[in-house]
């Protein structure tokens, strides 16, 4: 029994060795792995924030005056009959079409033609038989003369006397003097009268012409057509019979302030932009600045002329005319250098690695460069992209120079 209770024991105690051995195992090993995590890092490497940067340079900018107006056609003619009208025969032309200088647009009925033709030839025929009584009187001026010739060699040989019915006066000398009259004044006048008259019946007949053909009185391009064959055309219309409009240029009438009409001059190029067209501004002269403001608006009118030789441009177009005034020469920074901070501009200036905030004062703007009146230097570095995640003395890294 005693031997029994003995081994019981022993039992037990192998056991509580056992399961002490196995919690210092559990306690070792969880030890170990608590031991084995990474303790906690109380110091974290600096953020280097990556920016663009521009040197301050000395430069000149423009002060872009932007004015609008509509285009207009540089010339227009509204196109009437120019004699009482009629009705119409013919339209030689429609929308669209290029017409020249002088070109018939219009054809109206010329009910007088055949008898002003006929007119013409009376007066013709007028003219020939004058000729002839021209050439009549030549030779009876002629026979004449040769008669007188005789008839005096007659009279100094005493074979005739001075007067009489048979006398030299009146066979001779009468007859001489009044084919001379006949050759030299009286045919003339009646020929001259003649060709006047064909004159003035022609001037009648084209006049007539004129007034049935209604012509262009510029180069351009048709843009309204108000009459048909069959109508009625007269200058009296509300509506011209047709518009002729020359596109080979256009302009724009716009104003510019009392500040500004002295900084532009004729002749001077400016960019015009008309976005209906093209997203490229085009080339246009300033062919006309008044010499005094318009009463009711206060402004100077001003012209701009655009070359439209391939008429893209239409009347009635909008326009923006940007008129550049170089100002003097300031210190010059990209426009995007410049940030505000509360009421204050302020630019982000490169220090080796390092940027801090600089206040400055900055001019005008045109839309990339800005002046830089106070604050900087020529040669410094500002920051012109990544400013919005920058602290004073933030660590940066350079990535690329803006020019």
């Amino acid at each position: 029994m005693s031997q029994l209770t003995s081994r019981e024991g022993r039992v037990r105690i192998k056991r509580k060795v056992i399961y002490l051995l196995i919690s210092l195992l559990v306690i070792s090993f969880s030890l170990a792995g608590c031991g084995g995590q990474d303790k906690p890092n109380t110091e974290q490497e600096e953020t280097v924030v990556p920016v663009q940067t521009a040197a301050v340079e000395r430069g000149v900018i423009n002060d872009t005056i932007v004015v609008t107006g509509k285009l207009e056609a540089i010339a227009t003619s509204n196109v009437v009959p120019s004699g009482p009208g009629g009705k119409v025969l013919a339209v030689n032309v429609e929308v669209g079409s290029q017409v020249s200088k002088g070109q018939t647009l219009i054809t109206l009925e010329n009910p007088s033609e055949a008898s002003l033709a006929a007119a013409i030839h009376q007066a013709e025929q007028g003219v020939a038989q004058a000729q002839s009584n021209l050439e009549i009187a030549r030779i009876n001026f002629e026979q004449a003369a040769a008669n007188y010739e005789r008839g005096k060699q007659l009279y100094d040989a005493g074979a005739i006397p001075q007067a009489g019915q048979a006398g030299f006066e009146t066979v001779y000398e009468i007859p001489y003097k009044q084919a001379k009259v006949n050759y030299e004044q009286v045919a003339p006048a009646a020929l001259a009268s003649a060709e006047a008259a064909v004159a003035a019946a022609r001037e009648r007949y084209q006049e007539q012409q004129n007034n049935s053909l209604i012509k262009s009185p510029i180069s351009g391009v048709v843009t309204a057509v108000n009459v048909n064959p069959g109508e009625l055309a007269s200058p009296a219309a509300q509506a011209p019979v047709v518009t002729v409009v020359n596109l080979s240029k256009v302009e724009v009438k716009t104003n510019v302030t009392e500040s500004q009409i002295n900084k532009i001059k004729q002749g001077q190029e400016v960019p015009v932009l008309i976005s209906a067209v093209s997203a490229e501004p085009f080339t246009g002269v300033i062919t006309n600045i008044a010499l005094a403001a318009d009463p009711a608006t206060k402004a100077y009118p001003i012209k701009v002329q655009i070359d439209n030789a391939q008429h893209v441009l239409k009347p009635g177009m909008f326009a923006e005319v940007q008129i550049d005034n170089p100002l003097q020469e300031t210190l010059l920074v990209p426009r995007e250098a410049v940030v505000k901070s509360g009421d204050t501009d302020v630019v982000w200036l490169v220090n080796g690695d390092r940027v801090t905030t600089r206040e400055v004062t900055v001019g005008a703007s045109d839309g990339q460069k800005i002046q830089v009146l106070e604050g900087l230097e020529v040669g410094e570095q500002v920051v012109v992209s990544g400013q919005n995640v920058l602290k004073d003395n933030a660590k940066v890294e350079i990535k690329s120079q803006v020019k």
